[in-house]
């Protein structure tokens, strides 16, 4: 299945690779390259995460640790919603 990462899932990304890179570059690319291969297991198994349906319908969820990626399944493709750190307020991210 096709995956579409979201303007904003990307813009936190490059958050994410900024704010770690600053402190720490092989721990970014590791963090990155972790990221690539949960997004490309969604592609082929896009039902493994947790649904999310209190935060909108059809949310689904998977972890990366500290990382959370939001994504919904739609016909016929993924798209990537946020990923957030899972200390952030969660509620509060999906309520914007």
């Amino acid at each position: 299945m096709k995956l579409y990462v979201s303007h904003q899932a990307d813009d936190d990304l490059l958050q994410i690779c900024r704010h770690l890179a600053e402190r720490n570059p092989a721990a970014a690319d590791s963090l990155i390259r972790e990221i690539d291969r949960k997004f490309e297991n969604l592609s082929f198994f896009p039902f493994i995460g947790r649904s999310r349906a209190t935060l909108s319908p059809d949310l689904r969820s998977v972890v990366v640790h500290p990382y959370v990626i939001f994504y919904m399944v739609e016909h016929d493709r993924i798209v990537i919603v946020r990923v957030l750190h899972g200390h952030r307020d969660i509620d509060a991210e999906f309520q914007r």
